[in-house]
């Protein structure tokens, strides 16, 4: 069975949103990926439990793990080798104007799975497209597929929500006659941050949002923002329109 694997985070500097993935079938991830980053950029020595880009750029997380800068700066280009070395890696990503959607969208609810009345989240709207735009581009370039399963870092509420959103995927592809595409839905898993998958994402989120700032770049930062966006994959800006699209028809399930 050809089951993908899709790792995601988000990256926001509350002006505009990014919610990225890598995606890759679950063998290359669990065979290849997973054993080669371990080895070359946690076990050191010195060791350390996971890379995640606002800790290691953390003075405070490299004393704790004896980790001088430099050499930090080395687990960070171990790992951007890894990822753009992986030939069957893609990368995805959804971007929007937070501002602008939460204008949009402050009228508007939805019940949350506990029965609580939430406010819509960048971050979900971000999900749904990203997993819509994902199942289009895996049926166009990968016809072997046939399942999809989403890894997610826990991050409380967003997360907790997302999944609500996620459990409505089959339904979605199912109103809308397309059960080929309904079928790929896999499972949606909230991990911690030593999932490597996810540590993964984080490298990229984080490089395409220090990108929207690049006077806060460094020289390293930039040579590996400019091998990262070189992965093969989709990128897909939710504009005004779509926004007010999608307001539109959230009005109408609105609680």
């Amino acid at each position: 069975m050809a089951v993908f694997v899709s790792a995601t985070d988000e990256n926001t500097d509350g002006h505009d949103f990014f919610l990225g993935g890598l995606i890759a079938p679950e063998k290359e991830w669990s065979e290849f990926f997973a054993p080669v980053w371990q080895q070359r950029v946690l076990d050191g020595p010195p060791s350390i439990p996971f890379l995640h880009m606002t800790e290691i750029r953390s003075r405070k997380f490299r004393e704790k793990y004896k980790l001088s800068r430099y050499q930090a700066e080395e687990r960070i280009d171990e790992a951007v080798a890894i990822i753009t070395q992986l030939g069957t890696l893609r990368a995805g990503g959804i971007d929007l104007n937070s501002l602008h959607f939460r204008q949009e969208m402050k009228e508007i609810r939805f019940r949350s799975k506990s029965g609580g009345i939430k406010k819509y989240h960048p971050a979900y709207s971000c999900f749904n497209a990203y997993a819509y735009a994902l199942l289009l581009y895996l049926e166009k370039w990968h016809p072997e597929v046939e399942k999809v399963d989403f890894l997610v870092e826990r991050n409380g509420e967003i997360t907790k929500h997302i999944q609500t959103f996620h459990s409505h995927l089959y339904k979605y592809w199912k109103i809308k006659n397309k059960p080929h595409l309904a079928r790929l839905v896999g499972e949606l898993l909230h991990v911690g941050k030593e999932r490597i998958p996810t540590q993964a994402a984080d490298v990229l989120c984080w490089h395409i949002g220090r990108a929207r700032h690049p006077e806060t770049m460094d020289n390293s930062d930039i040579r590996r923002y400019n091998l990262l966006i070189r992965i093969e994959g989709f990128r897909v800006p939710l504009d005004k329109k779509l926004i007010a699209d999608l307001r539109k028809a959230f009005e109408a399930a609105s609680i």
